[in-house]
């Protein structure tokens, strides 16, 4: 039987299990915090994630002693060659989170070991990772995204009841969502529900996610732009009817629905607004990237307000803002260069004229 990638958190040896179900206790009132008390869903995930590679990597290779405690299986030489194997399989900056994910899971599991040495590890993983998107030639402005899910969704209302017309409505809103609410990570956007995460305060809707729901580990909501409310109200009220009623008449309260009548996941709803937004810019836009493009053409339009990029996104730390999503700077700068080339070549080319008339 072959071992999987990544070895899921249900079969971990049971010391593991053990170990990672008491970090995550809620202690009482004389206890010492528990290390891995407060992290929220995704961050365990992640973890779980890099985690699960790093027995797997073990089992692969015939070091999974699964009586031994999980510090007991950790070494330099095999960390290195985990690190090796990671960076050989999956980008840099994957490789970088992996890791960060297995190296936190050890620290939480034996908390009073000297990890200091996996710290300067994740430390010098993140410093070498390299995007392997090159995200400047895939950018748009933030109101072209926000316009294009308007048009689809007006497109759609012109269609009346032809089949396409829902799939097209649901595309259009969900990039209109996407470009409205760029504290919205793809996890977020696919898990939305009806009346738990999307709410009706009688003037507009709005979304709310718990602490446990979001990956920076605090509630997240954001308010949806009263333009929307008539789209959203045809959607939750006719497309989205007419989708479920291809399916075998489950009910779910999930807002997105495909074209089989089931609740989407994050790949297909990513496809989607991929290829909306290809056929419409020609260069396709990401879920992820709408952050980035939120954040430049935040900064783009009005300068001043940069210190307010980190609330738009839900950063606690403005530096991760500046590092990984604006790129407006650049943009201006490369914009500047342009101009002022296109300046001397006109300048050029009307002296060159000048000389052959004279």
């Amino acid at each position: 039987m072959s071992i999987p990638l990544c070895i899921k958190h249900h079969a971990w040896p049971a010391i593991d299990q053990l170990r990672y179900r008491e970090a995550r206790e809620i202690t009482s009132f004389m206890g010492a915090p528990k290390p891995a008390r407060k992290w929220s869903l995704a961050r365990c995930r992640n973890v779980e994630q890099g985690y699960g590679q790093w027995l797997s990597f073990l089992a692969r290779n015939g070091w999974l002693d699964i009586e031994a405690p999980p510090e007991a299986r950790v070494t330099p030489n095999r960390v290195h060659l985990f690190v090796i194997q990671l960076r050989e399989r999956v980008s840099s900056c994957s490789a970088a989170m992996n890791f960060e994910g297995f190296a936190r899971m050890i620290m939480v599991m034996a908390p009073d070991g000297d990890w200091n040495w996996l710290r300067i590890a994740i430390t010098n993983l993140k410093a070498i990772a390299k995007p392997e998107k090159d995200k400047r030639s895939h950018m748009v402005d933030a109101r072209q995204l926000l316009a294009l899910g308007v048009d689809l969704m007006d497109q759609a209302l012109e269609m009346g009841d032809r089949y396409h017309a829902a799939t097209r409505m649901r595309d259009g809103l969900l990039i209109a969502v996407l470009a409205s609410c760029p504290i919205l990570r793809l996890a977020n956007l696919t898990a939305i529900e009806i009346g738990r995460h999307l709410l009706f305060d009688g003037d507009r809707y709005r979304l709310f996610f718990t602490e446990e729901e979001t990956k920076t580990a605090h509630p997240g909501q954001a308010e949806l732009s009263p333009a929307l409310s008539p789209y959203i109200d045809i959607w939750l009220c006719d497309h989205r009817c007419r989708l479920l009623a291809h399916g075998d008449g489950a009910g779910t309260d999930r807002l997105w629905i495909d074209r089989w009548g089931k609740p989407m996941s994050a790949w297909p709803i990513r496809a989607q607004i991929e290829k909306r937004t290809q056929d419409a810019f020609g260069r396709h836009v990401w879920p992820h990237l709408a952050r980035s493009i939120a954040a430049t053409s935040f900064v783009d339009h009005d300068p001043t307000m940069v210190a307010l990029v980190s609330d738009l996104l839900g950063h606690t730390d403005q530096r991760t803002a500046h590092k990984h999503y604006i790129l407006a700077d650049a943009a201006r700068a490369h914009a500047a260069v342009q101009t002022a080339l296109e300046a001397r070549r006109s300048a050029a080319l009307a002296r060159l004229k000048e000389r052959r008339h004279a």
